[in-house]
Parts: C-alpha cells; sequence; structure tokens
C-alpha cells in the first residue's frame, strides 16, 4: 500500500509541527487541561471515599467520566458537527471551568451530588474532542498531522501519570487545591483557543441538517460504508481492546505475581504501558519513513495481541513489563498511522461525528476488555485468561487483515476525497457558481467506477486539417 502523502520523503519533527501557531495553541491547552482533568480525576475519587469510605462510590466516582461516552457521545459529536468547531471548545471549556470552581468551592458536598456534577462535566468531552479532532486536520496536514496526532496521545500519557501524582499531592495539602487547579486549566484552554486559533465556519451547513439522530447515525454510516475507514476503524478498535487488557489489570496482575497486594508491581506495569507508548510514538515520528509507516499498520496491529500470549507460561515480573512494554509501542505506531489514513478519506462534512464514533468505540470497548478480563480471572487462572485473549485476538486480527482494502481502493477514496474538499472550497469561495468536479465515491459503499477514457480518433482524426487559406494561396 501505497503513503497517501506520497511526495512526503521524511516524517515531520516537532518543531516543524509547532511552528504552527493554531496547532501550538491547540495542543498546550489541550495539554495543560488534560493534566488538570487527570488531577481532578484523583482528588475527587479521594473526596467521595474519604466521605463514604464505600469503594463502590469511589469507583463511580472514576467511572462517571466515561458515561457519556456509553450513547450520548454521538449525539454530542452530531450536534459539534452544526457549529464552529472553536466556538463549541471554548464554550465547553468555560462551562467546565464553572462546574470545577463549584466543586473547588463545595468539596464536601454530599457525594451523589460530587457525582452528578461530574456527569454534567463529562457531558461536555464529547463534543470538546470531536471537535478538536475535527478541527486538527483544517491547522495542520500531511506529515505534520501524524506528528501532531502522535505528538497529543504521547503528552495525554505522561499528563496520565503525571497528573495523578499530583493530584494525591494536592490533595493531601488540599481537598480544593486539585479541583481548583482543573478549574484554572479550563480557563487557560478557552483563552489560547480564543486568542490563537481562526474562527471557521461549520463543516455541516444548514441546509444539510436534518435532527441530531439522524445525522449522528450518518457519522457510524459514512464510517462503516466505506472500506477504508471500516478497515481503520476494526483495526483500531481491535488494538485498543486487547491492549489495554495489561493496564486494566495490573493490580491483579501484580498481586497474582508478588502472592499479595505488590505496589512496586503494580507500578511497573502501569508505567510500562505508558512508556511503551511513548517509545512507540517516538519510533512513529522519527524513525519511521512516511511511506513505510503506513505499510506497516496490519502487521504491527498484529503485534499487539501477539504479545500477550506469552502470558499462558506465567512469566515473572521482568517479562510482564517487557509485554506490556512491547504491547504499548506496538498500540502508538498503530493509531497514529491509522488516523492518519483516516482523515485522508474522511468527507469534512463528517469529520466531528465520524471522530465521535471512533472515540466512542475506543472509550467502550476498552471499559468492555478490562471488564471481561477481571470476570474471566475471577472464575480462572489470570495467565491462562490472558494468553487466551492473545490467542483470541491475533485471530481477529487475521480476519481484519485479510479483508484490508486494495492499493487501488485507497487511492480511489483518497482521490475521490480531494475531489470532494476542492469542490467544498471551490463552493464556499464562489456561491451559486455550479462546476462539476467530478463523480465522488467515498461513502457510497460500493466499487469505484472505472476511470473513462475518451475514443481513440482514426488516422483521419489525427491528421493536422488543412488551412483552406493557405490552399486558395497556392492556388493563386
Amino acid at each position: 500500500m501505497s503513503d497517501p502523502d506520497e511526495s512526503a520523503q521524511r516524517p515531520a519533527t516537532i518543531r516543524e509541527t509547532l511552528a504552527n501557531k493554531e496547532f501550538a495553541a491547540s495542543f498546550w491547552a489541550q495539554a495543560q487541561s488534560t493534566l488538570g482533568d487527570n488531577v481532578a480525576r484523583a482528588a475527587i475519587v479521594a473526596v467521595v471515599y474519604g466521605q463514604t469510605k464505600s469503594p463502590l462510590l469511589a469507583a463511580a466516582a472514576f467511572a462517571v467520566s466515561y458515561l457519556p461516552w456509553l450513547g450520548f457521545g454521538a449525539l454530542l459529536a452530531a450536534w459539534a458537527e452544526r457549529h464552529p468547531y472553536r466556538r463549541t471548545m471554548i464554550g465547553c471549556d468555560l462551562i467546565r471551568a464553572g462546574i470545577m470552581f463549584l466543586l473547588a468551592a463545595y468539596p464536601h458536598a454530599p457525594a451523589g451530588l460530587l457525582i452528578a456534577l461530574l456527569f454534567v462535566n463529562a457531558l461536555l468531552s464529547p463534543p470538546f474532542d470531536a471537535s478538536r479532532s475535527a478541527l486538527l486536520p483544517q491547522l495542520i496536514s500531511g506529515e505534520q498531522y501524524v506528528t501532531g496526532v502522535t505528538l497529543s496521545r504521547t503528552t495525554a500519557q505522561i499528563a496520565l501519570i503525571g497528573g495523578y501524582g499530583l493530584g494525591a499531592l494536592l490533595v493531601s495539602i488540599d481537598d480544593s487545591a486539585a479541583l481548583l487547579f482543573n478549574a484554572i486549566t479550563f480557563v487557560v484552554s478557552a483563552l489560547l483557543v480564543r486568542t490563537m486559533v481562526r474562527e471557521r465556519p461549520p463543516s455541516l451547513k444548514a441546509e444539510q441538517r436534518t435532527n441530531l439522530v439522524r445525522e449522528a447515525i450518518d457519522g457510524y454510516r459514512v464510517v462503516l460504508r466505506s472500506p477504508v475507514m471500516r478497515s481503520i476503524a476494526l483495526i483500531v478498535f481491535s488494538g485498543v481492546c486487547f491492549g489495554v487488557i495489561p493496564e486494566g489489570i495490573a493490580a491483579t496482575w501484580a498481586a497474582h505475581l508478588a502472592g499479595h497486594a505488590d505496589s512496586f508491581a503494580f507500578g511497573a506495569i502501569m508505567t510500562a504501558a505508558a512508556c511503551g507508548f511513548v517509545l512507540g510514538s517516538a519510533l512513529v515520528t522519527w524513525l519511521l519513513r512516511p511511506q513505510r509507516r503506513v505499510a506497516l499498520i496490519r502487521p504491527v496491529a498484529l503485534i499487539t495481541p501477539l504479545v500477550l500470549v506469552p502470558a499462558l507460561f506465567d512469566p515473572n515480573l521482568v517479562v510482564v513489563v517487557i509485554m506490556t512494554v512491547i504491547s504499548g509501542a506496538s498500540l502508538a505506531i498503530t493509531l497514529p498511522a491509522g488516523n492518519g489514513l483516516f482523515v485522508q478519506v474522511l468527507p469534512p462534512a463528517y469529520r466531528a461525528r465520524a471522530f465521535g464514533v471512533m472515540q466512542s468505540g475506543m472509550h467502550l470497548i476498552q471499559g468492555g476488555a478490562v471488564m471481561l478480563t477481571g470476570w474471566l480471572a475471577f472464575m480462572y487462572p489470570l495467565p491462562d485468561v490472558v494468553g487466551f485473549l492473545g490467542i483470541a485476538g491475533v485471530a481477529v486480527l487475521v480476519l481484519i487483515i485479510a479483508s484490508w482494502p486494495t492499493p487501488a481502493t485507497i487511492a480511489d477514496a483518497i482521490a475521490a476525497n480531494k475531489v470532494r474538499v476542492a469542490a467544498d472550497a471551490h463552493a464556499a469561495a464562489s456561491p451559486g457558481q455550479i462546476e462539476d468536479f467530478g463523480e465522488v465515491t467515498i461513502d457510497l459503499g460500493r466499487a469505484p467506477l472505472p476511470p473513462r477514457r475518451r475514443p481513440s480518433p482514426g488516422p483521419s482524426a489525427r491528421r493536422e486539417p488543412r488551412c483552406p487559406t493557405r490552399r486558395s494561396a497556392r492556388s493563386t
């Protein structure tokens, strides 16, 4: 398979990517607000547990942030498609800042009220995340887009580790400090986007709107009917499903290895997952050439479940850490490369909804994979559970890889989307004018039409006609 950006000879550097001021503002806004989110999540869990002494309520306070993705995510992403992405991001940030300021002012409110406010706060994540993902291809493209996605995901992993640690530290000083910190990060995020990112019109025009339910369904339809986007979605969903297993059951695996609760083994496995992701991100950004990166999507995706199979032999902590690092690294290579190809074939009018579909699927599949693994580990030996899940994952990935679209299909989808983007840009620049840009087949769920060729002219048609003026002149 050829890379969609065939003109690129090398990956874009971080310095080149951050030189784009709009992307830099969006990146720093996301980075520090993600750090604040993790600080607040650690603080809320500690506060709720301190009030109630209930592990169930503490777990509910942690899990409530993922609940909107269970069904509301697609609708909220469809709503975001109707409005300028920049304006949606600013509005979500300001509302979340207000909620966090309120929580900081009343950190010892009843646990039920705290969880309810957290749920309202979490409802704003799907439209914000979908808007930011849809805005990103408008800020950067080509190799800079791949580098930007990699940089954002790597920073999120670092913010996860640092946020939990900082949250625990701030809670030990003052319960309100962590929540106040998160509120300030939301304000800073809104200011960065407001002052540094240019306003753009909504991708879904008013005349294209129907209702939110139908528009949300269209988001699923455009992903599932396109052979390229459907294959990428299946690769990504399978990768996160099996890649999250070591991290999701880290506490259980650590206890199994030590025979008792072991904080050192637990921390080692958790850190290994993040370190593997950072390592894979470095490989995909600096060492892999663009043409090579996309070609590695399928074989590298297969590594993610394959590396779990040695768990059948009940390895020690060192081997488990190595397995986790490799799993995280392979996932880090697959996601940006798949994302870069995905956006090449995604029609602009569906960006927020399609990214909402992907984010909803990733959240739900990760949560379901962790719950399934934990349930199976309750009934069967943990090494057998992880190892056989790895075998099942390999079988699933082999089937997905076997149905991967041909290079010609991928090239046709990319070309068709370029035509669509050019037509939209022309229509926006010259309203009222109608011009034929050719047939677009990106989301029709069928094979692209063969190229049309004009019939070859006959020998007489290829001859240059005589000029009547010259003939009359010679006769004269």
